[in-house]
């Protein structure tokens, strides 16, 4: 089976002849070199044909960040079938909507999660063990030499994924991104970059979300080593292990970042990172400046969307002190544009939408052709996030047009949690908003109007909660309020919300 087409497929292959004994990961105890690890995408890839799976057919991984992940998403490029990368931090009842909508025919799960498919139908279900026991069932799959079988047919822009992102109605949407724009967006990461086979990226990130996913396609597109923090790890360990791998970058959130401060993590006068990537913005620069100064590290920004295939934007640290609002220079393979609300460019300063435009703009979103017109329909992705830009090109970030609630690294959309009040029989009214949070960045907070004679505690919503809606969506401030702010069409002003001030006594 030999790809004939521009995707990471491409670029394993060659890393399996040109690399094949160098490192291409390193999970846990497992070991594996780049012509180690193409034998096993092959054998998996050959086994899958066995089982029927065709191109455009759904692989669901419900897995965590590992060899197995990224095996198994390379084996399914390699046959053209579309893996459904689902986000284990969600409930059952929000993956078994992914579930249904997707409609995989084969799941591949860790047994932790198993729980998690409880309201779904997964097909057949193949259990992935963390310690890659040799008689479990993927190992024995991986590492059989399975009989050669003939080679789809694969279109040059199929989809080699589908990521599903929050949805302003509270139904995520399938992202859908072709292999040729994953490894298009790979590149321009390892150009802007610098970034070469000497590479060891400690991968934190979880690889259900595009910032982990880029990250670990451009340690393939470069020939580098992906180093794979365990699920379980906390801030001491991850910091070991990037010293005893002699890790040279990463890209973490401040939640890990922060603890590592306080944990020694220059040790014997050496810090083996040396570039870190992370957004923009002026709410970053404090952070970057000690990683800059104090570890010696070299800090790019950026911003981007599920939908642009990761970062579309960069800027080093000097630049983000020079313009603090600013989100950085457009990336080698993406073109930016403001736009007014008819598709119209702005010039230099005014104030629009910002839009983007290249190689790596997804197909589009699965089995939704209204939310797919919607974003691409001028013929440019639109962000929905509000910026300007200048005569240099430099683009800055003035608000999130869609609400949207970054926590953490996670995206919430305040109608997934508004809907969740909405089924609570003692309350009137209820709406959330974003809050800044000094550990997570913003957290989720509520305002609600009981109905009158009724009763309810910050403690029983919050149990509620529990079975409804993964623990990063759930409100952790919540406000007991007599009524909401609403125009005369009866919106919801969350931007009065989030500028009143959050108490102690309002924690969740």
């Amino acid at each position: 089976m030999h790809s004939r087409d521009f995707s990471l497929d491409t670029m394993l292959r060659a890393n399996a002849l040109r690399l094949a004994e160098r490192e291409a990961s390193v999970d846990g105890a497992q070991r594996l070199t780049w012509g180690e690890l193409d034998a096993r995408v092959e054998n998996l890839a050959r086994w899958l044909l066995t089982k029927g799976i065709a191109p455009g057919d759904r692989v669901a991984l419900l897995l965590t960040d590992g060899a197995p992940f990224v095996t198994t998403l390379l084996a399914c490029g390699r046959i053209g079938a579309i893996a459904v990368l689902l986000n284990w931090r969600l409930a059952p009842g929000e993956i078994g909507w992914i579930m249904g909508n997707a409609e995989p025919r084969l799941t591949f799960a860790n047994p932790r999660f198993e729980a998690l498919l409880g309201e779904s139908e997964p097909g057949e279900t193949v259990l992935v063990d963390e310690g890659h026991d040799p008689e479990g069932a993927f190992e024995a799959i991986v590492l059989v030499a399975q009989p050669p079988q003939d080679a789809p047919k694969l279109a040059p822009e199929r989809p080699l994924y589908m990521m599903y992102t929050s949805g302003t109605t509270g139904r995520p949407k399938g992202c859908l991104q072709a292999g040729s724009a994953v490894a298009t967006s790979a590149l321009g990461m390892c150009t802007r970059r610098g970034w070469t086979q000497r590479e060891r990226l400690l991968s934190v990130n979880p690889l259900f979300h595009v910032v982990g996913m880029q990250q670990i396609a451009a340690m393939v597109a470069c020939g580098g080593t992906m180093i794979f923090a365990g699920r379980d790890d906390d801030a001491a360990a991850m910091l070991d292990l990037l010293h005893r791998e002699q890790c040279t970058t990463t890209s973490a959130f401040p939640q890990i970042l922060l603890p590592w401060r306080a944990l020694e993590p220059v040790r014997e006068g050496v810090m083996p990172l040396t570039d870190y990537t992370g957004g923009a913005g002026p709410g970053f620069v404090p952070l970057y400046e000690f990683i800059e100064q104090e570890w010696d590290a070299r800090v790019v920004g950026g911003y981007g969307q599920t939908e642009i295939c990761g970062f579309a934007t960069a800027i080093d640290y000097p630049d983000m002190c020079a313009h603090p609002r600013s989100i950085g220079w457009a990336m080698p393979h993406v073109e930016f544009a403001i736009l007014d609300p008819e598709g119209n460019r702005l010039a230099p300063g005014e104030e629009g939408e910002i839009c983007m435009r290249g190689p790596t703009v997804m197909l589009g979103y699965w089995r939704n052709e209204e939310a797919t017109e919607a974003a691409l329909g001028h013929g440019w992705l639109r962000s929905g996030d509000l910026g300007t830009m200048d005569e240099k090109g430099l683009v800055y970030l003035l608000g999130r047009a869609k609400e949207l609630i970054k926590t953490g690294g996670e995206n919430v959309y305040p109608a997934e949690v508004d809907a969740v009040f909405a089924q609570m029989p003692e309350v009137a009214d209820a709406g959330c908003c974003g809050v800044r949070d000094a550990q997570w960045g913003e957290a989720v907070k509520a305002f609600v109007v009981l109905k009158p004679g009724m009763e309810l505690t910050r403690e029983e919503i919050t149990a509620r909660f529990k079975s409804q809606i993964a623990g990063y969506k759930r409100p952790r401030y919540i406000e007991f309020v007599d009524q909401l702010p609403r125009d005369m069409l009866g919106k919801l002003q969350r931007l009065e919300l989030s500028q009143r001030p959050v108490t102690p006594d309002q924690a969740a």
